[in-house]
């Protein structure tokens, strides 16, 4: 009898634990039709709207364009490097279906011309309020996406915006 109570015991836990698992979404943005919000200088502030209503932010200039995530923007470290253009689609992971990482490809040069390398940059989402960055992997290796997955699910629910540095993998 205490075998198969144990035996239940730990066929609930694993259920459990496969149920929280974090799964992906995906949203595809076209940069160019986000809502115009600002313009300062060279640099032109665009919305998007995300899952959950979240906002999405680019911020995009000459030479570089930076995606952030939340009402209040991004927090902590953000200088992926001199110049950097993010891709279009989002890759969110989520929990009991709410968002709390993103993942977003990167290009990444020394120069406005290239050449360029690719990384996977992973976002805190901070709810609707604000994002920061917890990684930035070297998207030309090979499992780049699986340790940004990994880093997103492992990492940014125990990590500290404003306090804690990014890992670069």
């Amino acid at each position: 009898m205490r075998a198969l109570i144990l035996i239940a015991c730990l066929v609930g836990a694993l259920a459990a634990h496969g149920a929280a698992a974090a799964d992906s979404a995906y949203t595809k943005f076209g940069w160019e039709k986000c809502r115009k919000t600002g313009e300062e200088d060279d640099v032109v502030m665009r919305r998007c709207a995300g899952p959950d209503g979240i906002a999405v932010d680019i911020n995009s200039g000459a030479d570089a364009a930076f995606v952030s995530f939340g009402e209040k923007g991004a927090r902590g470290e953000t200088q992926l490097g001199e110049f950097y253009f993010p891709k279009e689609t989002v890759e969110w992971r989520k929990a009991s279906g709410k968002p709390f990482a993103a993942i977003l490809r990167y290009d990444i040069g020394k120069s406005v011309g290239g050449p360029f390398r690719s990384a996977l940059v992973v976002y805190k989402l901070e709810g609707k309020a604000s994002s920061c960055i917890v990684a930035i992997v070297d998207g030309g290796k090979p499992g780049a996406n699986e340790r940004a997955r990994a880093a997103a699910d492992e990492a940014a629910p125990k990590f500290t915006c404003d306090k804690d540095r990014p890992a670069r993998q």
